[in-house]
């Protein structure tokens, strides 16, 4: 399974962290995000990657050719304009092919799974599978007997699409690319994007609730994470 890191973000939540350095090269436990998600994923099985780039990307660009050699990694280049991630991966297309793909977010670490959580993507014929978790966020998704219909702004009640089930999202899917034949271009949410569609395609929650999983992206979260041991 072709796997497409998200690593192009600011990381302005962890400055001054990311003043002389992209997000993805923050280090935890003394690897970076990056290196991070890329054992995780080749842990896995998963070794045909792409990797989205903007802030700092020639940093990425010197860390992926100085460390991981032996892997097939393109760059989906977002020098021009970030591309948000909707964008990002509309963008990266020509990488991906026309199997299911799996999208990881830079900036999480998890114990999930992957092979488990593809199996239940096939099994379930999704054309999406969003990893999720009941876990406090101000942002909420909604599903209706496991399948998304709505998202949901805890602090301004704000509601697209129905109401449901609440669960944040984990920032780890695998997405049939069926999904990118009408995706616009541009830099917009792939979670809104996901809400508009909701009714046509099956996109659907995988909950790891009971398993390891910390957004990275703040530096309280940082320091927290540097007390679990082991990390995967």
């Amino acid at each position: 399974m072709k796997v497409l890191i998200l690593a192009a973000g600011l990381g302005t939540r962890l400055q001054p962290l990311t003043n002389d350095r992209p997000k993805a090269l923050v280090k935890l436990k003394g690897k970076t995000f990056l290196e991070h998600a890329l054992d995780k994923v080749s842990a896995e099985g998963c070794n045909d990657i792409v990797v989205n780039v903007h802030h700092f990307a020639d940093q990425v660009e010197v860390l992926l050719n100085k460390k991981y050699p032996d892997h097939k990694i393109n760059i989906s280049d977002e020098r021009q304009e970030i591309l948000g991630t909707g964008g990002a991966i509309k963008h990266a297309q020509q990488f991906l092919g026309d199997e299911p793909f799996l999208v990881y977010n830079v900036d999480v670490i998890s114990d999930i799974d992957l092979k488990l959580m593809l199996q239940e993507f096939k099994d379930s014929q999704a054309d999406v599978l969003m990893a999720v978790r009941d876990r406090e966020t101000v942002r909420k998704l909604c599903f209706d007997n496991k399948r998304l219909c709505g998202w949901k702004n805890k602090n301004t009640g704000e509601l697209k699409g129905r109401d449901g089930k609440e669960f944040a999202f984990s920032g780890i899917q695998i997405i049939d690319p069926v999904i990118l034949e009408n995706m616009p271009s541009g830099n917009f949410s792939i979670i809104e994007y996901y809400v508009s569609i909701a009714d046509k395609k099956k996109i659907i929650a995988y909950d790891h609730s009971h398993g390891m999983w910390m957004d990275l992206g703040t530096p309280e979260r940082l320091e927290e994470a540097e007390s679990i041991d082991p990390i995967y």
